[in-house]
């Protein structure tokens, strides 16, 4: 099966989720700072991101360390 990148914004929170992986396999949700978790499978494997505040982050930009970035991609 062909795996898809999904992209949610919700106005109510003013948050997006990124998902590289199918969201129902979340089951850790680890934060990394103010503005940015990592969503993870049960084998701590990196299946998405949530980013919130999107407006404050839109106007300064979204840093993510970059060892996290490895266990991204």
């Amino acid at each position: 099966m062909e795996k898809k990148l999904r992209i949610y914004y919700f106005r109510e929170t003013d948050s997006m989720d990124i998902w590289f992986d199918e969201p129902e396999k979340e089951e850790i949700c680890e934060e990394i700072d103010d503005a940015i978790l990592l969503k993870k499978d049960k084998e701590g494997n990196v299946i998405g991101v949530e980013i919130i505040s999107m407006e404050g982050i839109a106007k300064k930009g979204v840093e993510i360390p970059y060892e996290r970035a490895k266990e991204i991609c």
